[in-house]
């Protein structure tokens, strides 16, 4: 199955995050926002393995496949930009960056089925965006698979803007 991709960006602007508090942990009610950590490897793969599964982005990955996956983001994350959203004990969400020819990108963000719909995703990618404003970070970008419509709706509720096919 061949997919095509388009790539998004966003301009940070510090002023935009002046009175949001240090994404290092908040929380709400439902769940809590955190960095990620490696002790979260299992719950990863299970996050995005829920996911991608019957999504566009589906390509019948096995539970090793999602493990080895977040072993190598693990290896590539910039682990204080990443973040993951937690509610029970139970890691829900979650929000990675990572550095492409010197551009930072979110990528992945995922949610489990059962909390889509509810902000929880986008209380990660906000906290990556947080953490990236604090640090300078003038652009951040991501690269979404061509009809993934939450992740296109999520981006752009952001401000995020497509700017070409990614290459």
């Amino acid at each position: 199955m061949s997919r095509t991709r388009s790539e998004y960006r966003l301009t940070l602007l510090p002023a935009d995050f002046e009175s949001a508090p240090s994404p290092t942990t908040t929380s709400t009610t439902a769940h809590e926002i955190r960095l990620v950590d490696v002790t979260d490897r299992e719950q990863l793969a299970v996050v995005l393995l829920a996911a991608y599964r019957g999504s566009v982005d589906d390509e019948g990955e096995t539970e090793d496949d999602a493990l080895d996956a977040i072993d190598e983001y693990f290896d590539l994350m910039l682990p204080q930009h990443s973040f993951v959203a937690v509610e029970a004990d139970r890691v829900i969400a979650m929000s990675f960056v990572v550095t492409v020819r010197d551009v930072h990108y979110i990528d992945p963000a995922a949610t489990t089925a059962s909390a889509k719909g509810r902000g929880v995703g986008t209380a990660a990618v906000m906290a990556s965006l947080r953490s990236l404003a604090n640090a300078d970070v003038a652009e951040v970008g991501a690269v979404i698979t061509d009809g993934n419509a939450a992740s296109e709706a999520l981006f752009a509720k952001l401000g995020f803007v497509r700017v070409g096919d990614w290459a």
